[in-house]
């Protein structure tokens, strides 16, 4: 029975794990690029399933840059569309952009997903212990077997 619970953590793990390792990765990325001011601009109330991007100006030429999937759309409960916005991006590719120094709501989003496999590690460990002390999983106040 823990071997279940292990098995599932281990596959409810992945969401998480994608989620942050690419998000924290897309923002690393351009931390060390140059810093420019631009307008951010957002298709609708968050940019996990809308786009969002910043209008920027690059050696001359306006530029959009596309922001990655977890920035805050909002400060403050209020809407950053059409603010201005610190953001950095590779000389390189000027398209891909990221707020400066700001993770957004990946952290959040992380800890959420997170949440099932906290859970079932707690439930894999319980039932773990059960069972090395010789009693039946999920009846903890039942006598040990004879």
């Amino acid at each position: 029975m823990p071997f279940v619970f292990f098995v599932l953590a281990a596959v409810f793990a992945a969401a998480p794990v994608l989620v942050g390792v690419t998000q924290w990765q897309r923002v690393a990325e351009v931390q060390d690029g140059v810093r420019a001011v631009g307008t951010f601009h957002a298709d609708g109330a968050n940019c996990w399933r809308h786009r969002c991007w910043v209008e920027l100006d690059v050696d001359g030429k306006r530029v959009e840059a596309d922001l990655p999937a977890l920035t805050e759309t909002r400060e403050n409960k209020v809407s950053r569309n059409g603010k201005p916005i610190v953001v950095r991006y590779l000389p390189s590719d000027p398209t891909r952009a990221a707020e400066d120094g700001g993770y957004g709501y990946v952290g959040a989003i992380t800890a959420a997903l997170s949440l099932p496999v906290v859970i079932l590690l707690i439930f894999a460990l319980g039932t773990l212990v059960a069972v090395l002390r010789g009693r039946p999983p999920f009846s903890p106040w039942s006598s040990p077997r004879s």
